[in-house]
């Protein structure tokens, strides 16, 4: 009867053992699954950067061929 007692225990003890660990494995994918949005948002917010650079870079050289365009014509008003 004793021995019946043991494993009885043992088993209890291994159905909370796994009940633990898919508590763990649950956790984990939680997390797994934050992370993989946090990545998410971080790669578009880069990429809506870089989208900025690329504008304000493509004004710039409008704005310097504006720039030099407005020297031509001035230095055909110079004495």
């Amino acid at each position: 009867k004793e021995s019946i007692n043991i494993v009885a225990e043992a088993g209890k003890e291994m159905v909370a053992k796994k009940e633990y660990i898919a508590e763990i494995m649950e956790n984990l994918s939680s997390v797994s699954q934050e992370y993989a949005a946090v990545s998410e948002e971080a790669s578009a917010s880069v990429e809506e950067q870089t989208a900025s650079m690329i504008e304000i870079a493509n004004a710039s050289e409008e704005l310097s061929n504006i720039a030099e365009e407005l020297n031509t014509q001035v230095e055909k008003f110079k004495i």
